[in-house]
Protein backbone atom coordinates (compact mmCIF):
# COMPACT_ATOMS: atom_id res chain seq x y z
CA UNK A 1 0.00 0.00 0.00
CA UNK A 2 1.59 3.21 -1.36
CA UNK A 3 0.84 6.38 1.45
CA UNK A 4 1.52 10.24 1.44
CA UNK A 5 3.86 11.29 -0.43
CA UNK A 6 4.79 15.27 -1.79
CA UNK A 7 7.60 15.77 -3.70
CA UNK A 8 9.34 18.75 -3.58
CA UNK A 9 8.88 20.03 -7.58
CA UNK A 10 6.11 22.43 -8.35
CA UNK A 11 4.30 21.15 -11.00
CA UNK A 12 3.90 22.61 -14.23
CA UNK A 13 3.13 21.62 -17.99
CA UNK A 14 5.37 20.66 -20.46
CA UNK A 15 4.59 23.90 -22.51
CA UNK A 16 5.56 25.94 -19.31
CA UNK A 17 8.63 24.08 -19.02
CA UNK A 18 10.05 24.28 -22.44
CA UNK A 19 9.48 28.33 -21.69
CA UNK A 20 11.24 28.34 -18.70
CA UNK A 21 13.95 25.99 -19.80
CA UNK A 22 13.04 23.45 -16.66
CA UNK A 23 12.93 20.02 -17.83
CA UNK A 24 9.84 18.01 -19.31
CA UNK A 25 7.25 15.96 -17.16
CA UNK A 26 7.25 12.50 -17.19
CA UNK A 27 3.77 12.06 -18.07
CA UNK A 28 3.93 14.87 -20.97
CA UNK A 29 0.86 17.19 -20.21
CA UNK A 30 0.46 17.42 -16.28
CA UNK A 31 -2.16 19.60 -16.24
CA UNK A 32 -4.89 16.90 -17.81
CA UNK A 33 -7.69 17.03 -15.84
CA UNK A 34 -8.09 13.64 -13.76
CA UNK A 35 -10.83 12.41 -11.44
CA UNK A 36 -10.67 10.09 -8.38
CA UNK A 37 -13.50 7.73 -7.69
CA UNK A 38 -13.08 7.50 -3.98
CA UNK A 39 -14.25 4.90 -1.35
CA UNK A 40 -15.70 6.39 1.53
CA UNK A 41 -16.63 4.22 4.58
CA UNK A 42 -18.09 4.98 7.83
CA UNK A 43 -18.80 1.21 8.51
CA UNK A 44 -18.80 -1.90 6.49
CA UNK A 45 -22.47 -1.08 5.65
CA UNK A 46 -22.58 2.43 5.47
CA UNK A 47 -20.25 3.80 2.58
CA UNK A 48 -19.92 6.37 -0.49
CA UNK A 49 -18.53 6.10 -4.02
CA UNK A 50 -18.07 9.22 -4.75
CA UNK A 51 -16.07 10.88 -8.53
CA UNK A 52 -14.02 14.19 -7.48
CA UNK A 53 -11.68 16.29 -9.70
CA UNK A 54 -8.05 15.44 -8.30
CA UNK A 55 -8.05 19.85 -8.61
CA UNK A 56 -10.59 19.52 -5.74
CA UNK A 57 -9.50 20.66 -2.37
CA UNK A 58 -9.99 18.18 0.93
CA UNK A 59 -12.24 20.84 1.91
CA UNK A 60 -14.46 20.08 -1.37
CA UNK A 61 -14.09 16.45 -0.50
CA UNK A 62 -14.90 16.91 3.38
CA UNK A 63 -18.01 19.35 2.26
CA UNK A 64 -19.46 16.52 -0.18
CA UNK A 65 -19.14 13.80 1.79
CA UNK A 66 -20.92 15.53 4.86
CA UNK A 67 -23.38 16.49 2.62
CA UNK A 68 -23.81 12.79 0.78
CA UNK A 69 -24.78 11.82 4.84
CA UNK A 70 -26.93 15.09 5.28
CA UNK A 71 -24.56 15.99 8.12
CA UNK A 72 -24.11 19.82 9.99
CA UNK A 73 -20.63 21.10 8.97
CA UNK A 74 -20.52 22.61 12.09
CA UNK A 75 -17.56 20.95 14.12
CA UNK A 76 -13.67 20.50 13.31
CA UNK A 77 -12.53 17.75 10.71
CA UNK A 78 -9.11 16.81 9.70
CA UNK A 79 -7.16 14.73 6.88
CA UNK A 80 -4.50 11.81 7.48
CA UNK A 81 -2.86 11.10 4.38
CA UNK A 82 -0.33 8.85 5.86
CA UNK A 83 -3.80 6.67 6.89
CA UNK A 84 -2.76 7.35 10.43
CA UNK A 85 -4.57 9.26 13.11
CA UNK A 86 -3.51 12.38 14.72
CA UNK A 87 -0.30 11.89 12.90
CA UNK A 88 0.55 15.53 12.29
CA UNK A 89 3.48 14.87 9.83
CA UNK A 90 0.68 13.65 7.06
CA UNK A 91 -2.35 16.11 8.92
CA UNK A 92 -4.50 18.69 7.00
CA UNK A 93 -6.80 20.51 9.10
CA UNK A 94 -9.55 22.54 9.26
CA UNK A 95 -8.98 26.13 8.69
CA UNK A 96 -11.11 27.42 11.38
CA UNK A 97 -8.21 25.90 14.38
CA UNK A 98 -4.67 26.72 14.68
CA UNK A 99 -2.93 23.39 13.87
CA UNK A 100 0.27 24.24 14.85
CA UNK A 101 1.65 20.58 14.18
CA UNK A 102 -0.57 20.28 10.94
CA UNK A 103 1.10 19.96 7.21
CA UNK A 104 -1.59 22.43 6.17
CA UNK A 105 -5.48 23.20 5.79
CA UNK A 106 -8.20 21.28 3.83
CA UNK A 107 -9.44 24.54 2.14
CA UNK A 108 -5.81 24.82 0.26
CA UNK A 109 -4.97 21.43 -0.24
CA UNK A 110 -5.55 20.02 -3.44
CA UNK A 111 -5.70 16.00 -4.17
CA UNK A 112 -3.55 16.57 -7.00
CA UNK A 113 -0.63 17.15 -4.44
CA UNK A 114 -0.74 13.88 -3.33
CA UNK A 115 -0.55 12.23 -6.16
CA UNK A 116 -2.89 9.34 -5.46
CA UNK A 117 -3.23 6.24 -7.49
CA UNK A 118 -5.89 3.70 -7.08
CA UNK A 119 -5.53 0.67 -3.81
CA UNK A 120 -3.88 4.69 -1.55
CA UNK A 121 -6.16 5.29 1.22
CA UNK A 122 -5.95 7.65 3.55
CA UNK A 123 -8.21 8.93 6.59
CA UNK A 124 -10.61 11.70 7.35
CA UNK A 125 -11.73 12.53 11.23
CA UNK A 126 -15.30 14.92 11.96
CA UNK A 127 -15.94 15.91 14.74
CA UNK A 128 -13.37 15.50 17.15
CA UNK A 129 -15.54 14.73 20.50
CA UNK A 130 -17.95 12.61 18.52
CA UNK A 131 -15.14 11.20 16.20
CA UNK A 132 -16.39 9.87 13.01
CA UNK A 133 -13.86 8.19 11.10
CA UNK A 134 -14.05 7.51 7.76
CA UNK A 135 -11.93 5.22 5.58
CA UNK A 136 -10.88 6.57 2.14
CA UNK A 137 -9.35 4.38 -0.79
CA UNK A 138 -9.10 5.31 -4.88
CA UNK A 139 -10.97 2.79 -6.82
CA UNK A 140 -9.82 4.51 -9.63
CA UNK A 141 -8.11 7.20 -11.27
CA UNK A 142 -9.62 8.21 -14.88
CA UNK A 143 -7.97 10.75 -17.12
CA UNK A 144 -11.30 12.39 -17.70
CA UNK A 145 -12.62 15.81 -15.95
CA UNK A 146 -15.08 16.23 -13.62
CA UNK A 147 -16.38 19.36 -12.99
CA UNK A 148 -18.84 18.88 -9.33
CA UNK A 149 -18.14 15.79 -7.06
CA UNK A 150 -20.88 13.28 -7.64
CA UNK A 151 -22.11 10.58 -5.17
CA UNK A 152 -21.90 7.53 -7.31
CA UNK A 153 -23.24 4.67 -4.91
CA UNK A 154 -24.62 5.78 -1.16
CA UNK A 155 -25.44 2.48 0.73
CA UNK A 156 -26.39 3.05 4.30
CA UNK A 157 -27.06 6.33 6.67
CA UNK A 158 -26.35 7.35 10.33
CA UNK A 159 -27.88 10.39 12.40
CA UNK A 160 -24.93 12.76 13.08
CA UNK A 161 -26.89 13.31 16.29
CA UNK A 162 -27.96 10.03 17.41
CA UNK A 163 -31.31 8.99 17.16
CA UNK A 164 -33.47 12.47 16.83
CA UNK A 165 -36.61 11.15 17.30
CA UNK A 166 -36.01 10.14 20.87
CA UNK A 167 -34.45 13.95 21.32
CA UNK A 168 -37.59 14.94 20.38
CA UNK A 169 -40.22 12.94 22.30
CA UNK A 170 -37.94 13.89 25.71
CA UNK A 171 -38.27 17.49 24.80
CA UNK A 172 -41.90 17.30 25.54
CA UNK A 173 -41.62 16.72 29.32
Amino acid sequence: MRTFREPGAVRYNNLEAKRHGLPLCERGVENMARSLILSVSLMPKCYRHIRISESATLYTLHETILSSLDFDDDHLHAFFMNNRAWDSSARFGSSRVDLDDARGFSDEARLSRFHLQKGDKFLYIFDFGDDWRFQIKVLRVIDEPTKYPDILKSVGQVSQYGNEEEEEEDDDF
